[in-house]
């Protein structure tokens, strides 16, 4: 009997212990909930990053994956609603011309040294984008100290996520990288949502990706036309990096949009006049669709 009481008594034991690990794990979760739900202020963003820090440890991979992307929305509706944009626009004096970061010598003794450290605490960075100051979500910091606590899905998006602000796309409407490299990062995208149907919130952001990059695709940007202004030709070096895709990748949704694109380019004889408003409008019209069709296909 006494045995058998033991046995019971850690039984329950057990059993409270495991309870109240899951109770404490929501409570974190739940106080965390309250705590983004507060206005977002420099201040706060940083309290609530290091509530972040402590707490990351104690909770499962599910929980965690949760609050990393409620604090990321905390982030980017700061950088979208926040009344600090004319704190952003003093911070350029400190920003470095080679690097497009802020000089941490120049910065040490000014003023809005305490508010750069709370938003850089709660990682967020000022950099430059097209000859302007602009807040970005710093996914390098996110991935530095959250990564082996949230889920794969959610990592990858952080790391393409990091890239894009690292290297953009485009700047002053010029295509930035090369052709090969936006189908990469298209691809990319694309991989992301097939793997992950399943997880609405991850497909919106890799979606957004997806879309504003075959954009980028089939219509190049204004200074870097698909079509050449002068010739009105197609781009050679873009048609090249399509057709190398297409033979790599047999089975993606841009291979699907890129044949359709290429059955319409060769009706046209591969050339372009921008001026004709008529064939203008039929090639932006048949982009669009294209973009279109793809969102929801890469979705089957």
């Amino acid at each position: 009997m006494r045995k058998t009481a033991a046995v019971i008594f850690i039984a329950l034991m057990m059993n409270f212990i495991i309870t109240g690990c899951g109770a404490d794990k929501e409570m974190i979760q739940s106080e965390f909930t309250m705590l983004i739900a507060d206005t977002a202020t420099a201040e706060n963003i940083r309290a609530n990053a290091d509530f972040l820090d402590e707490n990351i440890e104690n909770v499962s991979e599910e929980i965690a994956t949760n609050m990393v992307v409620a604090y990321r929305e905390y982030l980017l509706d700061y950088i979208v609603q926040n009344k600090d944009k004319t704190t952003i626009q003093e911070l350029s004096v400190y920003l470095d011309a080679e690097t497009g970061l802020i000089d941490q010598e120049k910065i040490q003794n000014s003023e809005l040294k305490s508010y750069y450290d709370n938003i850089k605490a709660g990682a967020l960075k000022v950099t430059v984008y097209e000859d302007a100051p602009v807040l970005r979500v710093d996914y390098d910091m996110l991935l530095e100290k959250y990564g082996e606590h949230i889920s794969e899905p959610l990592a990858e998006l952080f790391r393409l996520s990091a890239e894009l602000i690292g290297r953009p796309t485009s700047e002053n409407a010029t295509l930035a990288i090369s052709w090969e490299e936006l189908l990469t990062r298209t691809h990319a995208a694309e991989k992301l949502i097939k793997a992950n149907l399943d997880n609405e919130r991850l497909v919106a952001d890799a979606m957004w990706i997806y879309t504003s990059h075959l954009n980028t695709m089939l219509m190049g940007t204004t200074n870097t036309p698909i079509f050449d202004y002068t010739t009105k030709g197609f781009s050679d070096a873009a048609r090249t990096a399509y057709q190398s895709f297409l033979l790599a990748e047999p089975d993606t949704t841009m291979t699907w949009v890129l044949k359709e694109y290429f059955t319409y380019l060769s009706s046209i004889g591969f050339e372009l006049d921008f001026n004709d408003s008529t064939m203008s409008k039929v090639f932006f019209d048949t982009c669009d669709w294209l973009v279109a069709e793809a969102e929801k296909r890469v979705k089957e």
